[in-house]
């Protein structure tokens, strides 16, 4: 259960870059180091995503099976709305 753990956590961190990527595409005057906004842009758009998908179904195949979840309840349901708002933003909105 220590992957599922360190998965969630590191969806988080890929969530909040995706909050930062729409930031980004707002704000068009950022004056960033290229390198720095190109690892913003592939964690927050691409990664952000991916590991949402696998997190999410892995907690709902935990819950499926009933076994115990040791992620505490705010990082699973934070990562469950950014999943919702990333799916909403990609296939809906664009």
């Amino acid at each position: 259960m220590r992957k599922l753990l360190f998965l969630n956590r590191l969806a988080l961190i890929c969530n909040i870059l995706f909050i930062v990527c729409l930031i980004f595409q707002r704000i068009q005057d950022i004056k960033l180091n290229q390198d720095l906004i190109g690892l913003i842009v592939i964690l927050g758009w691409l990664c952000s995503f991916l590991l949402s998908v696998i997190v999410n179904i892995w907690a709902v195949i935990l819950l499926l099976k009933k076994s115990e979840i040791d992620v505490p309840i705010w990082l699973v349901v934070t990562n469950l709305l950014f999943f919702i708002i990333e799916f909403i933003h990609h296939f809906i909105l664009s």
